[in-house]
């Protein structure tokens, strides 16, 4: 190539090329300026022994994804949507609903997004609605103040009032859903969608196994199971004969529950038969 074409080449190259202006490429079109939830930078991980289920419907989900982050660092658990489908989300069941306006103008479409909600949405869950800053005034107009979010607000307050919403007005269909996947024995509750077992406040590290024959024997509600029986439904064989396999597991399983067979508070022996759960 002459060397007057690549003159004319580079001359291109150049043209094209985005300019660095103070450390950042400048673009053809500018970002929209938006707030961001500021949070607290933490070393030390955060465990939830428990969470709360949120539905956030956003048109810009990257706009909130601060806020996401934010509630998932507080022990929620975020489900972000696009729009607002009603057979989808009514049967995933929340503690919360929280509908973004921060993209639109909520004095046009504020009570009309609260109606079409309050006639597809449970009844029974809360709803909060966030706005920007500039659009609180005429959003506290409209609703009551428990429901408005302010997206300027620092991040610690927003969590406080959302936490706040969840215990005044507790989403029933959500606690029965809880309900009826929590299940309790004494001191131990047993979370079955995330299979996590807790004797009080302290989760035990159970096996598989050991969190099966837990399950099997709170579900037979103080029955007695035989060992051939948990040696069919646990292990999917019936040979037995001199094995011990069902003893083993049952006596890790107790210390594990720091339960003494002599005087059990949770498994007891039935001599020559199996085991039920203690009185």
């Amino acid at each position: 190539m002459s060397k007057q074409a690549n003159q004319i080449t580079n001359r291109f190259k150049v043209a094209d090329m985005p300019r660095r202006v103070k450390g950042s490429w400048t673009s053809m079109l500018a970002a929209p300026s938006t707030p961001t939830v500021q949070t607290v930078p933490s070393n030390e991980p955060l465990y939830c022994p428990t969470t709360r289920r949120i539905i956030l419907i956003s048109s810009v989900p990257g706009v909130v994804h601060g806020l996401v982050r934010t509630l998932s660092d507080a022990c929620f658990d975020v489900m972000v949507f696009h729009r607002w489908e009603p057979e989808v989300q009514r049967h995933l069941g929340s503690d919360l609903l929280i509908y973004d306006l921060t993209a639109t103008e909520p004095q046009s479409e504020l009570l009309d997004i609260r109606n079409r909600l309050e006639i597809e949405h449970m009844k029974d869950t809360p709803v909060m609605y966030v706005v920007q800053d500039r659009m609180s005034v005429h959003a506290h107009e409209l609703l009551p103040s428990e429901e408005v979010l302010v997206w300027s607000l620092a991040s610690n307050h927003m969590v406080h009032d959302i936490e706040r919403m969840i215990v005044r007005h507790p989403a029933a269909s959500r606690q029965a859903a809880q309900a009826s996947r929590r299940t309790v024995f004494k001191d131990i509750w047993i979370d079955r969608d995330k299979m996590l077992v807790y004797k009080e406040e302290s989760q035990l590290n159970l096996t598989k196994t050991e969190y099966d024959l837990l399950l099997k024997l709170i579900d037979a509600q103080g029955k007695v199971i035989s060992r051939e029986q948990m040696m069919h439904d646990i292990w999917e064989t019936d040979f037995v004969g001199g094995s011990n396999v069902v003893d083993v597991h049952v006596k890790s399983l107790r210390k594990k529950l720091d339960d003494r067979p002599a005087e059990p508070a949770y498994i007891a022996t039935v001599r020559g038969v199996g085991y039920r759960l203690a009185d």
